[in-house]
Parts: structure tokens; C-alpha cells; sequence
């Protein structure tokens, strides 16, 4: 493993870090910590998700991933995964039942599992090698932080 798919996987356990923060929070029914850690996990995903579209996907078009739609595929990953966490933090904000919470929660948690195994299976190993150094660059700057 090369530093930039270290760097990739690094990225991606510390928004996994956060989005476990959040439901650790959640699962101890703490609000104010639950609100913020919720706010947190959204901010990066932005971020995140964000500097991947723009600095991840070009890789794909020089290094296409076999049998995979790499810029489909982890696109409709991104608007869904932060269109969920939009939903959780408006419900939390508005003082939803728990149960509808929890139910989008657990629809967050799938989606977000399902795309941390593809990440770290197949699209981080392929795009690590086809990264220029601009790209890494700007993936560097997103991942500060996380």
C-alpha cells in the first residue's frame, strides 16, 4: 500500500470515527452531544465527499475501475449518504420521534458501511495509482482534520 491510499484510508477512518461518535452519543440519548456530533459527521462528509468528487473521480477516467461506473456509482453514494445525514440532523433539530430518527440512522449506517467497503476494497487501491499531484494535493487538504 502506497502513502496516498494510506493517506485515502486514513481519511475515511476518521469520518468513520465521527459518524461513531455520533452514534455513541445517540445511543446514550445525550442531545447536546448527539446535535453536535451529528453536525460534526455532516461538515466532514461535505468536505470530504466534496474534495472525492473533484480531486477521486478524474482519477477514474484515466484509471477506469473493471466491471464498475466509479463517477455513477460513488456519486449516487455521496448525494445519498449526505441527503440522510441532512434528514438525521433536520429530525434531531425538530425533535422527531427517536424512532424515526433511529430508522434513518440505520438507513445512514447501511449506506455508509456498504461505501466504506468499496472505498477501502476497490476504489481507493485503483485511484491511489492514477492520482496526479494536484489531486493528492487537494485530497491532502480535505483530509486535514478528519
Amino acid at each position: 500500500m502506497d502513502q496516498t491510499e494510506r493517506m485515502l484510508r486514513g481519511a475515511q477512518a476518521g469520518l468513520r470515527s465521527r459518524f461513531d461518535d455520533f452514534r455513541r452519543a445517540l445511543d446514550r440519548r445525550d442531545g447536546p452531544a448527539y446535535r453536535l456530533a451529528v453536525s460534526d459527521f455532516q461538515d466532514w462528509l461535505g468536505r470530504w465527499t466534496a474534495a472525492e468528487e473533484s480531486a477521486l473521480l478524474p482519477a477514474f477516467g484515466r484509471a477506469p475501475v473493471a466491471g464498475r461506473d466509479a463517477h455513477r456509482e460513488l456519486r449516487l453514494e455521496f448525494v445519498q449518504m449526505r441527503e440522510l445525514t441532512r434528514q438525521v440532523r433536520l429530525q434531531l433539530e425538530s425533535g422527531a420521534p427517536m424512532s424515526d430518527v433511529l430508522g434513518l440512522v440505520e438507513n445512514l449506517a447501511r449506506r455508509f458501511d456498504a461505501h466504506e467497503r468499496g472505498v477501502l476494497d476497490v476504489y481507493y487501491p485503483a485511484a491511489a495509482e492514477a492520482l496526479d499531484a494536484s489531486e493528492v494535493a487537494e485530497l491532502e487538504i480535505a483530509a486535514r482534520g478528519l
